[in-house]
């Protein structure tokens, strides 16, 4: 049997048919991202606005239910799991009680402000309650954390928990950072603006960040834990103007069964580059705290929000 015309012919040091094998493949593979990207900021059609606010209310009565699981008490479980391990995650949930309606999830904030309140003071309990007395911390302690949390250390309680030269320099930094770093940092400007008031200098810092979250958000069709953590950290910055609509109907969706919600998504986890293999990966509480976070600021804190977007 003779070869097909040219099948075998050379050029540019491969053959015929395998430059037109992988022309075809990268032609798939653009085709597919860029129908992704698409999906991740267009919805056709659009939820009316009372089926919209409706999944908010579903949302937050599974989430608030998939925590008081996970918390029963303000003590640790039995499984060893504390309210008082992660003062981020707990400033999101009691923030969530201070603004809700539902009577569950006010119960869930009172529970994690009372397990913070019991404990010796310490440098993060003004994240969750700001009338909280902090403790100082010492140098040691600062040491033994990621730059991150110094730098939400700084901006709860700047007074207390002080920061280099080099570290105060890349926590104000405008253009040094990405992904899930940026979001640290604007959680950080977060507290800052929160303990030091707004300014004309930091509120333009801050919104150079935003707009480079809300660019990464467009374009990162992966429905991971940061996915959520970038529209949570810029509705919490005060920019729903920033949030497409079709982030928030992405990141509901995403809530599973139990009323919680995963880290990973399909295999992703936050790092574009790094994927895993899981048959049945768990739902965490800090997906889970980042997902009720927006529904809860979405209903209450944002409702005008909700109007434009939705009819």
């Amino acid at each position: 049997m003779k070869p097909l015309p040219g099948r075998n012919k050379i050029r540019n040091g491969f053959p015929v048919w395998f430059r037109r094998t992988a022309g075809c493949a990268v032609i798939i593979i653009v085709v597919v991202v860029g129908f992704a990207v698409l999906n991740n900021n267009f919805s056709i059609p659009r939820p009316s606005r009372s089926r919209f606010v409706e999944s908010l209310d579903q949302t937050l009565s599974r989430g608030a239910d998939w925590m008081l699981r996970q918390y029963p008490t303000a003590g640790p479980t039995s499984e060893g799991v504390s309210l008082v391990s992660n003062a981020p995650l707990a400033h999101m949930v009691v923030d969530c009680g201070s603004i809700s309606n539902d009577e569950r999830v006010k119960a869930l904030g009172d529970r994690f402000v009372e397990a913070w309140r019991a404990q010796p003071p310490g440098p993060l309990d003004r994240i969750v309650d700001p009338s909280l007395p902090a403790a100082p911390t010492r140098a040691d302690e600062l040491l033994r954390l990621e730059e991150y949390q110094r730098w939400i250390m700084h901006g709860a309680t700047p007074d207390e928990v002080r920061l280099s030269a080099k570290e105060l320099e890349n926590m104000f930094s405008p253009n040094k950072y990405r992904t899930g770093t940026a979001t640290h940092q604007l959680f950080a400007l977060y507290f800052y603006r929160r303990s030091k008031g707004s300014s004309a200098e930091l509120d333009q810092l801050m919104n150079v960040i935003e707009q480079r979250i809300a660019s990464e958000a467009a374009l990162d069709f992966r429905v991971t834990d940061l996915y959520l953590q970038r529209i949570a950290f810029l509705l919490a910055a005060g920019r729903p103007d920033l949030v497409r609509p079709r982030w928030v109907e992405r990141a509901l969706a995403a809530q599973q069964p139990d009323g919680g919600w995963l880290a990973t998504w399909h295999g992703w986890s936050r790092s574009p580059y790094r994927f895993m293999f899981e048959n049945k990966p768990p739902t965490i509480a800090h997906s889970t705290a980042q997902g009720m976070w927006i529904a809860c600021m979405l209903r209450y804190r944002y409702p005008d929000w909700v109007d434009r977007n939705y009819k």
